[in-house]
């Protein structure tokens, strides 16, 4: 037990006092909070106006305003001049013309059947992915409430029919608070998708670390006086230790940017916007929605979810850890490496694509046993968690986690074992499970 922990000690202490350690953990929160601030940032940014010229031909919307953006990127005139003029305008003078598109509705468009001649879009440049989308939805709600009319409905009634509805959503775990659903499938994402970095990011450094000790042949060194099981154990245990710390300074720097990020968004804790309305609107957002998302933040448990975090953090790197460093034992060079360590990152792979169907469906088929099986569990359980899985879900994961630790740990020692001292052969994933399974 000595031994494992002065390698522990070794592999922990050369990595974390090194200065790419120390500038990675300092510039992690630092791009967050950039990131956080680029992103309000652009969103504050108006989106370029667009003029658009409407010519209606048909005349079937002559007594009728199409609405303006309400993010003001795109705004509708009536111009008393023909289609030809105006056309000719955008050719001479591109972007420079008095109107950056024409918006013709054609002689002979019918209210009833709108795509036998169809509206036209004439532009001086491309139009934009956003100007599409608002011109098809603007004229799609148009062309109803024009239908609707014809039809002799009252307009009263029309706009009645526009008017949101709003759910009480009930489960058998009680009322589903508006937002709830919203926040715990951000959190539980982002816990996913830290977990499934780490993993890679991590195993990546076991592996390579294991192999720069075989070719440099410092290992034939530490074989004399430790066991290849305690030297696999201990270097697996002290990179994990690296991360747990990288996790902990991530957490505390995140928490005490927090000002920063208050400042920037203008949102305090306790979900109140400090923004004024007219920024909010002018950017298209609802402040109250904002608020209630935010407010129920505080109604995530974040205990039990740091609790599992660490839990399968710790049971998945210690399961992935053991694969990489065998794959580390075993090769020679590059080639071999990544051909070998695919079928062991094709895992994880797989459990942050399930991340998303998982997300959507917390109490889904696929989340239950995707958060069972040892291989997918230290990415989706803890993802499951700000969702409250019931309690022998959670202890049944963690047991088949550790038995999936134990399995795999046995399978990696003796891989590790053969390979280490083994030069100059090209190891096949074949032979890798011959050294497993038989020794």
């Amino acid at each position: 037990m000595k031994k494992i922990l002065i390698i522990i000690q070794r592999e922990y202490l050369s990595r974390v006092l090194t200065k790419s350690f120390l500038l990675t953990t300092l510039l992690a929160p630092i791009g967050f909070i950039l990131l956080v601030g680029a992103t309000v940032w652009v969103n504050t940014l108006g989106s370029s106006e667009k003029r658009i010229a409407v010519i209606d031909e048909s005349g079937v919307f002559k007594d009728m305003r199409f609405p303006d953006a309400s993010d003001k990127s795109v705004y509708f005139f009536y111009p008393n001049e023909s289609f030809d003029s105006l056309y000719s305008n955008i050719q001479t003078n591109g972007k420079e013309a008095k109107f950056d598109a024409l918006l013709r509705i054609p002689a002979g468009f019918e209210i009833m059947n709108p795509n036998r001649i169809g509206v036209q879009l004439f532009t001086a440049d491309r139009p934009g992915l956003f100007m599409k989308q608002y011109l098809t939805e603007m004229l799609g709600d148009v062309v109803r409430k024009k239908k609707l009319e014809t039809l002799d409905v009252d307009k009263a009634a029309i706009e009645n029919l526009n008017e949101k509805i709003t759910i009480n959503y009930t489960s058998d775990l009680g009322n589903e608070k508006v937002g709830f659903t919203e926040i715990a499938s951000v959190i539980g994402y982002l816990i996913g998708f830290v977990v499934y970095i780490a993993l890679l990011v991590f195993g990546t450094m076991i592996m390579k670390g294991v192999k720069e000790e075989k070719t440099n042949r410092i290992v034939e060194v530490l074989v004399s006086s430790v066991k290849p099981f305690q030297l696999m154990l201990g270097k697996i245990v002290g990179i994990g230790m690296v991360g747990l710390t990288q996790f902990l300074l991530w957490a505390i720097l995140i928490m005490l940017s927090n000002f920063f990020i208050v400042a920037v968004l203008g949102i305090t804790m306790d979900g109140g916007m400090m923004t004024p309305p007219s920024a909010s609107a002018a950017n298209n957002i609802d402040a109250d929605e904002i608020r209630i998302l935010i407010g129920h933040i505080s109604e995530i448990r974040f205990l039990p979810i740091f609790g599992a975090f660490l839990f399968f953090f710790i049971g998945g790197f210690l399961l992935y850890g053991a694969l990489f460093a065998a794959i580390g034992a075993a090769v020679n060079d590059d080639g071999d490496m990544q051909s070998l360590t695919l079928p062991v990152t094709i895992p994880i792979i797989i459990s942050i694509i399930l991340l998303t169907k998982v997300i959507g469906e917390p109490d889904g088929s696929v989340a239950f046993w995707a958060s069972l099986v040892p291989f997918s569990s230290p990415i989706i359980m803890p993802s499951l968690m700000p969702f409250e899985p019931p309690l022998w879900q959670i202890l049944l994961s963690a047991a088949l986690l550790i038995l999936g630790f134990l399995g795999t740990t046995w399978l990696a020692a003796r891989i590790y074992r053969t390979g280490i001292l083994m030069y100059g052969k090209k190891v096949t994933f074949k032979e890798l499970l011959k050294w497993g399974f038989k020794g």
